[in-house]
Order: structure tokens, then C-alpha cells, then sequence
């Protein structure tokens, strides 16, 4: 039996790129999600998003930043 009281999430940094300009998206957006993967990261982003859209990670928040802006597991912010 997996001990849920300790599983491991990260701040992954998720970028929404429009495919084409006339999506109501905006130019460029970045997210920071705290996920267990970056799987779950690009997903959690996708269900956000309307319309067609390039998704993808581009980086990571270290825990201490994570704490410092005080973004908690399971949120999606935009940055």
C-alpha cells in the first residue's frame, strides 16, 4: 500500500503558444503548476485552455520559490 501522505509534487513552468493568431488566447502565457509529473502538469494547462494550442514544459520552480509565492499542490497560476 503506497503511503499517500508523502508523495512528491514539483512547480513545473507549462507555456501556452496559440497555433495561430487569431485564437482568443493570448500571444504567449506561462503557468506555474504543482504536480506530481510533467505530464500531469501539461494536462492540468490543457483543460485551461480553449482552442488549439501549443502546450508544453519549459521549466521548473525550485522549492523554494514554490514557497515563497506560496503556490500550493494541485494549483494552476498564471505567471
Amino acid at each position: 500500500m503506497a503511503n499517500d501522505k508523502h508523495k512528491r509534487f514539483a512547480a513545473y513552468l507549462v507555456a501556452v503558444t496559440p497555433v495561430s493568431e487569431t485564437d482568443s488566447q493570448p500571444a504567449d502565457a506561462v503557468y506555474a503548476v504543482v504536480r506530481q509529473s510533467p505530464a500531469e502538469a501539461v494536462s492540468a494547462v490543457r483543460a485551461l485552455v480553449e482552442g488549439e494550442a501549443r502546450v508544453a514544459v519549459v521549466g521548473s520552480l525550485s522549492a523554494r520559490t514554490t514557497k515563497a509565492i506560496n503556490l500550493q499542490p494541485g494549483e494552476v497560476r498564471i505567471i
